[in-house]
């Protein structure tokens, strides 16, 4: 069963279990107030269903947009292109003016090497020919910035012969200055699936498409209230009430360098090198913000999770629990069940999770389990493949505080989706030079390529609650001392 199909059901479930209280009220006998109020907690849950189900529609449609961008690059380049790769200063002689038929398995020839980073993309397609197809074109790509021998000359012939090479994505190479060069689309996927396996924001939060540097999405404030009417008098009016969350678009960078003898016989390992590096590096900045990001510069002006809860008084604020002490060793199980507790019911939802640090999940969050008893020598001993606290799973970060302090925030708890948006613009680049400067090292003297990587994207943690209303995030605070 689909995840939106198991949704809808359980929406409607829920529904029907609405309707059925208020079916209990007749003429003589009208609906309690008790049960009014359990009806409208019921419809509380269908609201956070309904964002769950928009949510996974919009993955599903740019899951589909991805696919159909995928196609396109597949196709041969066109005139425009074949001229261009002609006009490389002659890297392109001896062109195969074939139909750019994509390649389905490692060139004959070719040397399998060990991949890590490329992963299946449910195409099918062997890792390794995708890790050998992208550093193709870094090869293909970085052939401006330096005199070309043989194997940078094959490497252009191959991606012109595989449709590597489109003017749709800019310029053909870079230049000595570093220009970019939009990433094709087919790489564009891994990408995309590298940053969610290494970071979190992506997988918790929910992910905007931005077609421009500037988006603004409605946010919900309040809902309709029901009220009890007089014979023969005038009913009382409620509205919905909107403001707006407003995403624009930051560009991140990532520097690193290159040795300068590449060729074809090296294409996996540096393709599956290059895009691991950068997505890794990508999605652990991603992360920074989207929890630790305290408006700064360092932080592109975002501000994360843990420090918007830190705004709230802990102890006071119902969504932020004040700790039984200040060190780990002093939290207690109770003071997680009064987090758990403490989120409001249209956020138990699907998806809702615990974040935290890997130590402080192994240290605290199961040496509290295991004390409780009821587990299975086998389960201690192999472990769960989805950590799972108190019924939901366990999301380990590695940017939560790993040691512990006073006053600290070192695990969250909630639905981030309905808490936090996450503006993806795209348009990563990335951009090879042989003049750069990077470090104070020069790229030229020392026979190296500079490599840089840039991607836009904004987070906003729109709803974390306040000192006398839980939002859909909440977070558990050790004491200050």
């Amino acid at each position: 069963m689909s995840g939106i199909k198991k949704l809808q059901e359980q929406r409607k479930a829920i529904l029907d279990k609405a309707e059925g209280i208020l079916a209990l009220g007749t003429d003589e006998t009208p609906v309690t107030p008790e049960q009014a109020a359990d009806a409208e907690k019921l419809m509380a849950e269908v609201d956070g269903i309904d964002a769950s189900i928009n949510a996974a529609r919009e993955a599903e449609k740019k899951a589909a947009e991805i696919a159909s961008r995928i196609q396109a690059a597949r196709k041969a380049p066109d005139d425009q292109m074949t001229r261009r790769i002609v006009n490389l200063g002659g890297l392109a002689h001896g062109i195969h003016a074939n139909e750019g038929k994509r390649e389905t398995s490692l060139p004959r020839g070719v040397r399998r090497a060990s991949v890590r980073n490329f992963k299946n993309d449910g195409s099918g397609v062997d890792p390794a020919l995708l890790a050998y197809r992208f550093g193709m074109w870094a090869i293909a790509t970085i052939s401006e910035t330096k005199s070309c021998g043989y194997h940078n000359q094959q490497a252009v012939n191959y991606c012109m012969d595989q449709g590597l090479m489109n003017i749709s994505h800019g310029e053909a190479g870079a230049d000595t200055t570093g220009a970019g060069v939009l990433v094709p689309d087919e790489f564009g996927t891994s990408l995309i699936l590298l940053r969610e396996a290494y970071g979190v924001a992506r997988r918790l939060f929910s992910v905007i498409p931005m077609s421009s540097d500037t988006r603004t999405e409605p946010r919900q404030l309040s809902t309709l209230t029901a009220y009890f009417t007089g014979e023969n008098a005038a009913g009382t009016e409620s509205n919905l009430t909107f403001d707006n969350v407003t995403l624009v678009a930051k560009k991140l960078m990532v520097l690193a360098r290159l040795s300068n003898e590449l060729n074809a016989d090296n294409a996996i390992a540096l393709g599956d090198r290059l895009i691991g590096e950068i997505a890794w590096a990508f999605a652990n900045k991603e992360d920074e913000c989207a929890f630790n990001g305290d408006g700064t510069s360092t932080y592109g002006g975002m501000t994360g999770v843990r420090s918007r809860l830190a705004e709230l008084t802990a102890g006071t604020a119902p969504g932020l629990v004040l700790g039984s002490g200040n060190l780990w060793s002093e939290l207690t199980l109770s003071d997680f069940n009064n987090v758990a507790g403490a989120l409001p019911q249209y956020a138990d939802v699907p998806g809702a999770a615990w974040v935290c640090h890997k130590t402080f999940y192994y240290s605290v969050m199961q040496k509290l389990a295991l004390a409780a008893g009821g587990t299975q020598a086998m389960e201690v001993m192999n472990g769960v493949e989805v950590p799972v606290f108190l019924g939901y799973p366990v999301v380990v970060s590695q940017v939560y505080p790993s040691t512990q302090a006073n006053s600290q925030i070192p695990v969250t708890f909630g639905a981030y989706n309905l808490g936090a948006k996450f503006g993806n613009r795209g348009q990563e680049q990335i951009a090879f030079s042989t003049q750069a400067v990077i470090g104070g090292e020069s790229m030229w003297e020392r026979d190296q390529i500079g490599v840089r990587g840039t991607e836009r994207f904004d987070i906003v943690v729109h709803d974390y609650g306040t000192n006398s209303v839980a939002g859909p995030i909440v977070g558990l605070q050790t004491a200050g001392s």
